[in-house]
């Protein structure tokens, strides 16, 4: 499986995730079978591009996005662009591919089960498909 994880420094699995997913400078695609990594320059909107964040991700083939929060109206976009979303990602790049294989992010769906109110550190969760408890250790 491809994930995209919106990242900081060189991008590689070492790097930090970045914690705002349209501000992020690279995009670290991983293939979760091979561990290997291709790191995408975000040039969209908010660098002053012209692609938009979600389409970026959607060009790479990616099938699923993993990150610290998201906004409804992203969520909804990466719907549309039938790619699934993953919140709570929080380290490394490793450690976000980690915590999704094994099942510790919440999915964002886009009736509003998402992952933040966009940038507010709040998190608005529905219903959770991989039946972990909430606690300490969450930053959303």
């Amino acid at each position: 499986m491809l994930i995209c994880v919106p990242s900081t420094d060189d991008g590689e699995l070492d790097a930090p995730v970045s914690g705002h997913f349209g501000r992020a400078p690279n995009y670290s695609l991983v293939e979760t079978t091979t561990e290997r990594v291709e790191v995408i320059d975000n040039d969209g909107q908010h660098h002053g591009g012209g692609g938009s964040p979600p389409q970026i991700v959607a060009d790479t083939g990616a099938d699923a996005l993993v990150c610290g929060n998201l906004g409804q109206k992203a969520v909804e976009r990466f719907d549309a662009l039938d790619i699934e979303v993953y919140c709570g990602a929080e380290g490394t790049v490793r450690d976000a591919v980690a915590a999704f294989e094994a099942g510790d992010l919440d999915r964002a769906t886009p009736d509003g089960s998402h992952c933040s109110g966009h940038g507010d550190g709040l998190g608005s969760h529905g219903d959770h498909e991989h039946g972990h408890a909430h606690g300490e250790g969450h930053d959303h």
